[in-house]
């Protein structure tokens, strides 16, 4: 792996963040909890209101409306999220625009109009590649995003990807044996 060579300049739009989101929103645990959330609040509001069903006929269309509606629930509060991250993010605060990724032993450093930064691979908690995005998750919902279409081949989006989980899995491994050194005292 020749660092000088890892280097990438992308340009995120508002399509970027909407197909990210898309592509991301199914794999999180987050969404399933939510939709749960709101199916268990639609089942009490309703056993609160009419009681406990007396007929199979009634028990069906509980469990539908409590499907129902935490898909439907689930749905306008990520139309919702769309809006806001779409009429917020502009080049000015360094979410839309150019960025220059550049990934060494130390980490990925990053340069946008807005900022200039380094963030240590420890400081990374996960690296993965979802349809044609390398996501560089740094905390739960905040993520840099490096689409293929950024890079001159899919060899090179290839290589810049294995060469970001290789310095994150590197980091993440040193970290959990010198957690496991700790405990052993």
């Amino acid at each position: 792996m020749r660092e000088e060579n890892m280097e990438v300049t992308t340009n995120i739009n508002r399509l970027d963040l909407i197909k990210f989101n898309i592509a991301v929103l199914p794999r999180m645990r987050s969404t399933y909890i939510t939709m749960l959330s709101i199916a268990a609040l639609i089942f009490a509001f309703i056993l609160w209101k009419h009681g406990i069903p007396n007929s199979l006929n009634n028990w069906f269309a509980l469990i539908l409306a409590c499907i129902g509606g935490g898909v439907i629930g689930m749905l306008a509060g990520v139309i919702i999220s769309f809006i806001f991250i779409l009429a917020t993010s502009n080049e000015n605060n360094g979410i839309l625009g150019e960025h220059n990724y550049k990934i060494t032993t130390e980490g990925l450093h990053e340069k946008t109009k807005a900022n200039e930064g380094l963030r240590k691979w420890d400081g990374i908690q996960e690296v993965k590649v979802i349809g044609s995005y390398l996501l560089l998750r740094i905390s739960g919902y905040l993520f840099h995003v490096i689409p293929k279409r950024s890079f001159l081949s899919d060899e090179s989006f290839k290589m810049f990807a294995e060469a970001s989980l290789a310095y994150w899995q590197k980091s993440h491994n040193k970290a959990n044996s010198a957690d496991a050194k700790n405990l052993r005292g």
